[in-house]
């Protein structure tokens, strides 16, 4: 699946976790687009077979496109990513730029904060495919080579609530981990999630994530994505007259 839409942040709910750095954005899956993909996996048999490009060791992995959704469901699919991609990419600038925001000037802040506020990007969906899990099933540890990849996920296993409960150390089976490598003192490099039905994670590409197994019977079925996101006004890029114009400040400061 291909898709570009212009995305302006929308102001739907959504949560910002930055367990170890990296923004992560955890947003719900409209019921609606449940219903959507629920049918494209119940025909999941007639869709074109994505195993042999993915990394995992997956009983069935297939491609979603806009035969397998429907055009209208198709819509509505690339809208929720496109939502979901252009927050993670707001949240990650909007961090940066709190970071750096004490080192500048008064000046600096002036002509780059209304660049922020006029954000307007555009969202492109590279891939997305559908997941079909059963007991044994894992994905190792890997990355991905667009700017943002997603998880949202349907349905669990018959009794994987029991399954986490009865683990007494480390629980992770059935879990998405996320890692960043910098294992130190004070400092996370793994953090589990417990996939619930309805939710959908946004990451950036490059950070590497795994699956582990489980034992239940009964399937679970997840999606997954790459999409690319683009600024269109700016990536807090300055004019040639602004750049004149601070260095003519900092000179003067100097």
């Amino acid at each position: 699946m291909k898709s570009v839409i212009d995305k302006r942040p929308s102001d739907s709910e959504y949560t910002a976790l930055r367990p170890f750095g990296p923004t992560i954005i955890k947003m719900r899956i409209p019921d609606n687009v449940q219903e959507i993909l629920w049918a494209a996996f119940d025909k999941s048999d007639t869709a074109y077979d994505y195993n042999q490009h993915l990394a995992g060791n997956i009983k069935r992995e297939f491609e979603l496109t806009q035969e397998t959704l429907g055009t209208q469901g198709s819509a509505m699919f690339v809208d929720m990513l496109g939502d979901g991609g252009s927050r993670l990419y707001k949240e990650s600038i909007a961090q940066t730029w709190i970071n750096l925001k004490d080192t500048l000037t008064t000046e600096h802040i002036q002509m780059i904060e209304p660049q922020l506020e006029q954000m307007y990007l555009t969202v492109a969906i590279q891939s997305a495919w559908g997941n079909i899990s059963v007991a044994g099933d894992f994905n190792p540890a890997h990355s991905h080579s667009e700017k943002i990849s997603g998880v949202g996920y349907l349905k669990l296993p018959d009794n994987i609530e029991q399954e986490w409960q009865q683990e007494d150390h480390e629980p992770s089976v059935g879990m998405l981990s996320f890692i960043d490598g910098r294992q130190q003192a004070m400092v996370s490099a793994n953090i589990r999630i417990k996939p619930q039905v309805g939710d959908i994670y946004f990451f950036p590409a490059w950070l590497l994530h795994s699956v582990a197994p489980f034992r239940s019977t009964g399937e679970r079925w997840s999606f997954s994505f790459n999409i690319s996101v683009e600024n269109m006004n700016s990536d807090i890029i300055l004019t040639d007259d602004q750049k004149f114009e601070l260095q003519e400040i900092q000179n003067a400061k100097d």
